[in-house]
């Protein structure tokens, strides 16, 4: 089956999903045929299992998010757009992978951040804290391994971690803001870009005095575009 077909057919199943009032056995059937088509051909190609992992749940959260608005189309065929990058990354279909990739975890990583910030704080926060920090170590560790020239599996390791430290910290600090959850997910998700190339220009010997200026007036201008655009509601 071409990599076309089977996105589409995934597409279908999570229409399915949300047609059927995400019950749990849709969302099985979604999750085990979406799997069965990823893993085939066995053991060929270069597998994300943990990009895609994430990619079957925050597709069906998120569609349960905006089920019912003029959103549902387009987040739909955006999670299918992430499915049909990550089955050609595994099968080898596209030539500059890593870059594919990256887009392809900037919308997990904006899905992840929108579904953490809707859900409050109420209930289990720290749960679904931590399992953000797992989804960001997973994301990053993946994405590194997957360029070209970077294969050091060691630092991969290391660099992942402290990725993954350093979006806890930020994000502990966003979730007390009050500034709404898309302008969180927003400035959570420019943290993600700046720190992932800084990351690849560390890793490739790029940086420089002039890289670490641009990159700060580039961070800073648009975190102050996202605090100014912000609808702030500070609760008394």
């Amino acid at each position: 089956m071409s990599l076309y077909l089977k996105t589409l057919v995934v597409g279908f199943l999570l229409w399915s999903v949300s047609w059927r009032d995400f019950q749990t056995i849709p969302i099985l059937f979604f999750a085990v045929i979406a799997a069965i088509f990823y893993i085939r051909p066995f053991f060929d190609g270069y597998y994300t299992w943990g990009a895609f992992l994430i990619f079957l749940i925050v597709s069906i959260l998120g569609l349960k998010i905006v089920f019912g608005s003029i959103l549902f189309w387009p987040v739909l065929f955006l999670f299918l757009a992430v499915f049909y990058l990550l089955l050609g990354i595994k099968d080898y279909f596209f030539v500059k992978r890593a870059r594919l990739y990256f887009v392809s975890i900037l919308i997990l990583f904006y899905s992840v951040f929108i579904i953490f910030f809707l859900a409050g704080k109420s209930e289990f926060f720290f749960l679904k804290f931590g399992l953000v920090i797992l989804a960001s170590f997973i994301l990053f560790k993946e994405w590194l391994a997957i360029i070209p020239s970077f294969h050091f599996p060691q630092r991969e390791f290391i660099a992942a971690s402290v990725a993954a430290f350093l979006v806890a910290q930020l994000l502990w600090v966003v979730a007390l803001l009050p500034i709404g959850f898309i302008s969180s997910a927003n400035l959570m998700l420019l943290f993600i870009f700046s720190l992932a190339d800084f990351l690849l220009k560390h890793f490739t010997g790029a940086i420089s005095r002039k890289f670490i200026f641009q990159h700060s007036v580039f961070f800073l201008a648009l975190s102050a575009l996202i605090f100014w655009t912000s609808e702030w509601t500070l609760n008394i």
